[in-house]
């Protein structure tokens, strides 16, 4: 990674604006109430009963059986995302998977170098684990 003269790592455009695009999202997870955070089928029950769309009328909308979504309103089944995006499609809703950090990503880091420093601590990268 290349370095400035200040010996911090230097971003490169799209970095930065990886960065401003997550902190807008952090800052807009963090207004979101706790209670947005239900099961898919919660929200697909809802917006279905707002459009007044019986199971079956969404079963043929979104070419998923009528049962699998009763399992998935019920929270008995969890729905794949490729479904989940049919069936919201065909509510006439776009599907927004958004990470919610469990704690501030700065928190987070400073646990993980802590983590590194422990001694005995072998660290191995995904990709490496993915190599074995």
């Amino acid at each position: 990674m290349p370095y400035s003269d200040r010996g911090m790592p230097r971003l490169s455009r799209g970095s930065v604006v990886q960065l401003q695009t997550l902190n807008e999202l952090l800052v807009f997870v963090r207004r979101a109430p706790d209670a947005a955070a239900r099961a898919p089928g919660f929200y697909l029950r809802a917006v279905r009963g707002k459009l007044r769309m019986s199971q079956a009328q969404l079963a043929r909308r979104a070419k998923v059986g009528q049962s699998h979504i009763a399992r998935i309103e019920l929270g008995k089944v969890e729905a794949d995302l490729a479904t989940l995006r049919r069936l919201f499609d065909a509510l006439f809703c776009d599907l927004l998977v958004i990470p919610k950090p469990r704690q501030e990503l700065g928190d987070a880091l400073a646990e993980r170098n802590a983590e590194k420093r422990r001694p005995g601590h072998r660290h191995t990268s995904l990709w490496a684990e993915g190599r074995r």
